[in-house]
């Protein structure tokens, strides 16, 4: 073998060697961009999902909304139909306590003519009382009760006291007189009693 063809079979074997490093390396790239696109692949596979995902919360979320809208417009109808309706039971009790009264009246109306020119007024005081006494059973009906004061124990929540005395007779906190009559309406106060209470100085209280 020459000299020109040993040198040739070498430099047949460099770009022989060279060839197949080029060719590892472009199948090791070729793998990487395998995989690369695989897991591109999978990425657009997981975004559509999740875009599938959003879409069906938006729509549930949309359908909340709508539900939450009725349900506020159900609530403001039943609050106008339930004032409404508050309204007129109002009504019927106002116009069924004057139909009560406009008896009275009506007898308090014939009670006056009947005192009209006359000097003996006995009659008129006579027909007063029965219409007063018929107006207490009135009011007696829709609940209306006197708060008892006179000899009872002081209670600021039925008792108002504008005057306080020092009785002897009379014990500690005990009312003494009522100034002015105190009503309630089915165990809620209408308005206090306004009394004398009997407030015995400390000394004399504890004897």
């Amino acid at each position: 073998m020459g000299l020109g063809e040993g040198k040739e079979k070498k430099i047949g074997t460099s770009y022989k060697k060279k060839y197949l490093d080029f060719k590892s390396k472009f199948q090791g790239k070729e793998k990487q961009l395998l995989k690369i696109q695989k897991e591109l692949s999978s990425l657009r596979k997981e975004f559509k999902e999740q875009q599938k995902e959003l879409e069906s919360i938006d729509k549930e979320a949309d359908q909340y909304l709508d539900y939450l809208k009725r349900l506020k417009a159900e609530f403001d109808n039943y609050k106008k139909r339930n004032l409404k309706e508050q309204g007129r039971k109002i009504t019927l009790f106002s116009e069924d306590l004057i139909k009560q009264f406009l008896p009275l009246v009506d007898d308090l109306e014939r009670a006056l003519e009947m005192v009209r020119g006359k000097e003996d007024i006995t009659n008129f005081v006579q027909g007063v009382e029965i219409i007063f006494n018929q107006l207490k059973n009135t009011l007696e009906k829709q609940g209306l009760e006197q708060i008892r004061a006179k000899g009872e124990p002081f209670d600021p929540y039925l008792h108002e006291a504008i005057m306080k005395v020092e009785l002897d007779e009379y014990p500690d906190n005990i009312i003494v007189e009522e100034m002015r009559k105190g009503y309630k309406l089915k165990d809620r106060v209408l308005r206090p009693s306004m009394v004398k209470v009997n407030k015995r100085s400390d000394k004399d209280s504890k004897r």
